[in-house]
């Protein structure tokens, strides 16, 4: 495999708008079918019971207890990639926002989430969209959010872009997002160690309950094949991308491997006794240990960020001074 595949995928993709077209039907159509798939699925359910008795995300933090450290409290967010709109309604039950836009490219999911709502008569609104191309309002929100959906996004320029006109000055910016390297090239280090661990152990720790696949060896991704068209497209550039646009206030990053060699839908079978559970406590020890003396970058991460301030915008906001941004930031 050329090392130039990845970067050629992302360059049609960005030059041939036919080209993104067909990506872009593929990927609703994926996830359109999954997202709702999971919410229901008994065996999801029970996974996520697992990892919340294992703790798998310790090392890592949540929206609302940043928010709680901070005493933030919201009145109109937005969730970009809102999927089956898990989050939002979690948010607004802990009392983190009172109200919410979702939006989201599969129609499947944006459906289920709009018939939950309304059952529940919860103050949130859905839209189809694509966040490639999406146009947000301006400052109309003070929260946005964004969780495991900005690696699926190829324009995150465009997206950056939008969610910082569509915040007011003194809202907040939540990421939560999958990092590493993009389309699945995993740097050689990592997929040694990665395939170390995974040979360790026996072959029920191996067997994803969610998908039904069994999984012995860990390759690079062939580019363009993943599980869907805009799997990990840039994860890479998201934080550089950002950065431009929003000021990191606090963050946190994690998993040097455990996201694929413990997946979920694999957690349940750490539940089966001590020496199980304590088999779980050294790979995650393990891998946080990595992180932590730098042996691989973390492949995930947290971070709540502002948005970047203009030193001036004579007569309001311009669409010029989207074309060329980096002109008037501090």
């Amino acid at each position: 495999m050329s090392e130039e595949e990845p970067l050629e995928i992302v360059r049609r993709a960005m030059e041939d708008r036919s080209v993104y077209e067909e990506m872009a039907s593929k990927e609703s159509e994926v996830w359109s079918s999954l997202l709702p798939n999971l919410e229901t699925s008994d065996a999801s359910a029970v996974d996520r019971e697992a990892s919340r008795e294992l703790y798998v995300g310790r090392h890592q933090s949540t929206l609302v207890r940043q928010t709680r450290e901070r005493d933030l409290k919201f009145s109109n967010g937005v969730t970009l990639g809102c999927g089956a709109g898990r989050l939002e309604r979690e948010l607004i039950d802990a009392g983190v926002c009172e109200s919410f836009h979702g939006i989201d490219i599969a129609e499947g999911a944006i459906s289920s989430a709009k018939a939950i709502a309304q059952e529940k008569d919860l103050p949130i609104t859905y839209e189809v969209a694509d966040l490639n191309y999406v146009e947000l309002q301006t400052q109309a929100y003070d929260l946005a959010v964004t969780q495991t959906i900005l690696h699926h996004v190829l324009h995150l320029e465009h997206l950056a872009e939008q969610i910082w006109k569509s915040l007011k000055p003194e809202g907040y910016l939540w990421i939560h997002d999958f990092v590493g390297e993009s389309q699945g090239q995993h740097d050689q280090k990592r997929l040694d160690l990665m395939n170390q661990v995974l040979d360790i152990l026996p072959e029920k720790f191996h067997h994803n309950k969610i998908n039904g696949r069994i999984v012995n060896k860990i390759e690079r991704a062939i580019p363009g094949k993943l599980g869907s068209p805009f799997e990990c497209i840039r994860s890479a550039e998201i934080i550089p991308v950002f950065e431009k646009w929003f000021t990191i206030e606090w963050r946190v990053e994690f998993n040097a491997f455990m996201q694929r060699v413990i997946p979920p839908g694999t957690r349940a079978a750490f539940l089966e006794n001590e020496d199980t559970r304590a088999l779980f406590e050294v790979i995650l020890m393990l891998d946080n240990l990595c992180i932590q003396e730098g042996a691989v970058k973390p492949t995930g991460g947290q971070y709540l960020m502002r948005p970047k301030k203009l030193l001036s915008v004579p007569g309001g906001i311009k669409k010029s001074i989207f074309r060329n941004p980096l002109k008037y930031f501090r």
